[in-house]
Parts: C-alpha cells; structure tokens; sequence
C-alpha cells in the first residue's frame, strides 16, 4: 500500500494523503495493483483551472513505501506541463518551487474543456475537464436554532437555481473565521450534489453548522459548479473516507480518476461563486 504526501491545490486540497494511504487507486479504469511492503513509486498530480483570476497550479509528487518512517516523498521536477483548452488557448506551466507548476497567461473560461499534459521520465500523463456554466447562491442565512430543539447552535442555509440543463454538479465549501481553514462548519469534508432529482429547480441547502459557530463569526461559502469527473472522483473519496477513519482500513471502493497511465489524483476546471455572512 502506498502513501502520498499531502499537499493542497487551493480550495480542493487536502485529501491526497488520506486517501493513497488507504487503498490501490484506479487511474482510467485501470487499476494499481500495490505491494504493501515494497511499492514502486506511482505519480500523484493535482491540479485545477478555476474562472477565478490565476494563476492556477499542477502539483507533482510520487508516493512511497508505506513503511517508510520519514513519509516524506520526492516531488517531480523538470516535467514539461502543459494546459490547453479547446479554443486554442495554451499554457507551458513554470516551476516556481520543486513539484509545484503555475501557469502565466492562461484563463478559465466556463464552458471551455481543458485539456492537462504532464511528460516526465519518459512519460506522458494526460486528463481533460469541462468547465460548467456559473452558476451563482441567491441568499445565503443563518437561523439560530430553537432553545430546547436539539444541540443548541445555528443553521446555515444557501440557496441557488439549478440550470434547466440537465446533468450539472456541485460541491459547497462552508467555513468559519473561528475555525482553520480547511474545517468545515459541520465536519463534512466533501459536500456533493447532482441535479438527477433536482433538475431546474431552485435548491436550498442546510449546513448543521450547530456550535461550531456563533455571533460575530463570519460564514464563508463557496459554490463550485463541478463536471461529472471532478463529481465521481470525490463522490467516490467521500465514500472511502466515511467508511472507517482508520488509515490502513481496506477501501470499499477505488475513486475514480481522470488522468490517464495509471497516475494518482485528479485534473478539475470548474467555477466558484462566494458570498460571506457574519452571524448576528
């Protein structure tokens, strides 16, 4: 079984670790097959394009023996990476520290598919992704709960208008200015939605934030319009992670992965609207 290192691309990171210390990953269909004690090393990429101003980043590690006491893994440097879209947009990604790649030029665009390339040692990794149409919160509140309901604390409800389009994904980040910045006011890591019951309709969401946050405290939210593979891949890694918290916990399932010759991680394009509240 394998470990990667950790390292978080914006607002998606956070998750690489947990996951490749639990399970074989498939990349493409293809499954990896693991030798706990002595693992080669796999490819790890992580990377993003947002509608938000860059630059973006391609982070590129390679895990190591699961034994190995330091769990400290080499990143890869000198690769060529490279982001194009389907207008003709291209964009050679610079190293700017090793492993990590940013782009200069390059913007996302929704309704553009991007296409990511990676060649190191004689390699080349490959992944698309689709970037959604935006779609933006109509309100954004926070109701106290009633004395003697249940855990005493406030609720947080967001609002948004799902296109007429059917098959369109979502992800909501929901933080708090008293707590770290990647924890979310209920606990849940990867809040996920699709549209397959829900098509056209104006969606209200609640977030069971309870105690975590009171008055004074400023509500973040963050609405990610996701395509289909940004969704599987994390619909399938919420699934792994809420099955048992222990790291070496056999995964009930392999997530699913859009980045081809059996790499680890993910490549995602995908738009974020934000609003902020401060609890009164």
């Amino acid at each position: 079984m394998m470990m990667a290192k950790g390292r978080g691309v914006g607002m998606w990171g956070g998750m690489i670790a947990a996951i490749f210390a639990a399970m074989a990953v498939t990349g493409c269909q293809q499954v990896v097959s693991v030798d706990l004690n002595t693992a080669n090393p796999h490819m790890v990429i992580e990377g993003n394009v947002t509608d938000q101003p860059g630059p973006y980043t391609v982070l590129l590690s390679k895990t190591g023996d699961y034994f190995e006491q330091s769990l400290v893994f080499p990143t890869v440097t000198g690769a060529l990476v490279t982001v194009t879209d389907d207008m003709g947009q291209a964009d050679t990604l610079k190293e700017t520290v090793p492993g990590t790649y940013q782009s200069s030029k390059l913007a996302g665009i929704p309704g553009r598919t991007y296409e990511l390339t990676v060649s190191t040692g004689g390699t080349t990794y490959t992944a698309t992704s689709s970037m959604p149409p935006k779609v933006t919160i109509d309100s954004l509140y926070a109701l106290q709960r009633p004395a003697g309901r249940g855990e005493p604390g406030y609720d947080v409800y967001i609002t948004f208008k799902d296109p007429p389009q059917p098959g369109n994904y979502y992800r909501i980040n929901a933080t708090a200015s008293n707590l770290p910045l990647a924890d979310s006011i209920d606990g849940r890591r990867y809040r996920l939605y699709t549209d397959k019951l829900t098509n056209g309709n104006e969606m209200q969401e609640r977030i069971r934030a309870g105690r975590n946050i009171a008055q004074g405290d400023t509500i973040t939210i963050q609405l990610l319009s996701i395509d289909k593979a940004s969704y599987d891949f994390f619909n399938t890694l919420s699934d792994i992670l809420q099955s048992d918290q222990a790291a070496t916990s056999l995964a009930p399932a392999n997530p699913n992965s859009n980045i081809s010759n059996g790499s680890l991680g993910y490549f995602a394009a995908y738009t974020v609207d934000t609003r902020q509240i401060i609890i009164q």
